[in-house]
């Protein structure tokens, strides 16, 4: 099949081709079509019933286009607002990775996101990303791993970092991947032993990430140095490939 008719074929079954010509499907299950949305704050949607929505894998200040919202998946309960966690689906694919690909959201990370739309959605944020794109054209957006005083600024702050990885090490079912030397004050994002099979079941196996340039999301904690402590891997993005010299 041609490039063309592959991705014509992908919008169609809601789905988003990747380079390599790879193509993530997202069929969130439950789906329904409600009538009547509108936008009714940042990342949120209201129905005549009085039901409200958030686009629960976003983060930002962008309205959403709720006429483009054909049928939305309700991923779990309520939130204290009273906001039902749902992802927002288009006539041809997710409206989320829309806003992600212009650049006017981040991803942030929500555990009833199914596997396959959450990597629907990275793809698409990493295109802003790259192409510097909407929030990503402004400096600091994205902090530099080693960059000491920008991460103990985000103390307790929700950040998204990028580098590339040093060394990783476990210790005591702590696995450290680690930016910097020791002391250095580079982040160093830690994953616990029983959070280790989401992250291999995602694909990601973190022993290996030595070398790789990666973009992590989290609350930033300052004690010794900075760091991230990753529960799911949603946090995890690889954005670049080893390269030699890592150690």
């Amino acid at each position: 099949m041609g490039a063309a008719r592959l991705l014509a074929a992908a919008l169609v079954h809601g789905t988003c081709v990747v380079a390599g010509g790879q193509v993530l499907a997202c069929s969130p299950e439950g789906a329904e079509a409600i009538p009547g949305l509108r936008a009714d704050s940042p990342l949120v949607l209201a129905a005549p019933d009085g039901r409200r929505f958030r686009l629960v894998a976003l983060a930002g200040e962008v309205q959403v286009p709720a006429s483009d919202a054909t049928r939305l998946a309700i991923l779990g309960t309520a939130d204290r607002h009273g906001r039902l966690p749902v992802l927002a689906l288009g006539a041809d694919s997710l409206l989320e990775a829309g806003l992600l690909r212009a650049g006017t959201a981040r991803l942030t990370p929500a555990r009833a996101v199914p596997r396959d739309c959450w990597r629907l959605m990275e793809a698409a944020e990493t295109e802003a990303v790259t192409a510097r794109r909407g929030i990503w054209a402004t400096a600091g957006t994205i902090l530099d791993t080693n960059d000491t005083e920008a991460l103990k600024a985000r103390d307790g702050l929700f950040a998204v970092a990028e580098g590339r990885v040093r060394n990783v090490r476990t210790v005591n079912r702590i696995t450290y991947v680690n930016f910097g030397p020791p002391g250095s004050g580079a982040l160093t994002v830690t994953i616990h032993q029983r959070d280790m099979p989401a992250f291999r079941n995602a694909g990601l196996e973190p022993a290996a990430f030595r070398g790789q340039m990666l973009r992590v999301r989290g609350t930033v904690t300052v004690r010794r140095g900075p760091f991230i402590a990753a529960a799911m891997p949603e946090a995890i993005t690889i954005a670049a490939a080893p390269v030699s010299g890592a150690r």
